[in-house]
């Protein structure tokens, strides 16, 4: 979809993100162009399970015994994002960008826009229970999506005024006696959030224009084998939707 956006000559003032979109967001700000575009693709291309959720008996174990504060670790996907992304900080992007994460006491949205980049990155994709909370700045810090999965909110109180919106990918109907434990809370979980992000572009004052939605075939949140097939799909998709959008405004 940035891609999509980027082809058609849409060049954001500023970026916002929680959670993957945070991921996106930043590295997208580092290298707003098609060569960053092409960076950005390559990394989803490679990303594999072991790099976010490696798991072993140990882990579990130190799980259970509530000595990680999180089913599985952040320290390959802290190294995956290490190697990859092209900033240390966020104040050296392109363009602004915003992280969005969740405060754990509070439940109350909160807005990284300086500081580390990678631990921003971490807190903001610290799914609940999956990953330990990311302390900053003395905050307990669990995924963004959490209180703004879709924050467009967030946006308009950093100065956006017409706001695109690129939404995660949707789960397919799934099967039952295939669904995993953590599936079927990622999707109890996106049906909540859902809610909240109709909510909240409802209540947004500016232009909200949200781009289309594509399925996923994943089997968990952790389940990378479809993301070829969801970067065509959602470039297909945007293209489309902006060559109707051009349509419609000459028509």
């Amino acid at each position: 979809m940035l891609r999509a956006l980027t082809e058609h000559g849409i060049v954001p003032d500023l970026v916002v993100g929680a959670s993957a979109g945070a991921l996106n967001a930043v590295a997208f700000a580092a290298n707003p162009t098609l060569a960053g575009i092409d960076q950005l693709d390559a990394m989803w291309r490679s990303l594999r399970r072991r790099h976010v959720a490696p798991l072993s008996a140990r882990i579990l174990l130190a799980a259970a015994a509530g000595h990680s504060g999180g089913l599985v670790s952040n320290a390959p996907l802290r190294r995956f994002i290490q190697a990859r992304l092209p900033i240390s900080a966020l104040t050296e992007t392109t363009i602004p960008a915003h992280v969005v994460a969740t405060d754990l006491e509070s439940g109350e949205p909160v807005i990284l826009s300086r500081g580390d980049a990678v631990s921003a990155l971490l807190a903001s994709s610290a799914f609940p229970g999956l990953y330990p909370p990311v302390t900053i700045g003395g905050r307990q810090l669990i995924d963004g999506g959490v209180a703004a999965d879709v924050p467009v909110l967030q946006a308009e109180a950093l100065g956006a005024t017409v706001t695109y919106v690129l939404p995660a990918a949707v789960d397919e109907a799934p099967q039952p006696r295939a669904s995993s434990p953590l599936f079927l809370a990622y999707r109890a979980l996106g049906q909540i959030l859902d809610g909240m992000a109709r909510r909240d572009a409802a209540a947004a004052r500016g232009r909200v224009l949200t781009l289309p939605t594509v399925t996923t075939r994943a089997a968990s949140p952790v389940d990378f084998r479809d993301t070829s097939r969801l970067i065509t799909a959602g470039y297909d998709a945007g293209a489309q939707w902006l060559a109707e959008q051009t349509s419609a405004v000459a028509s």
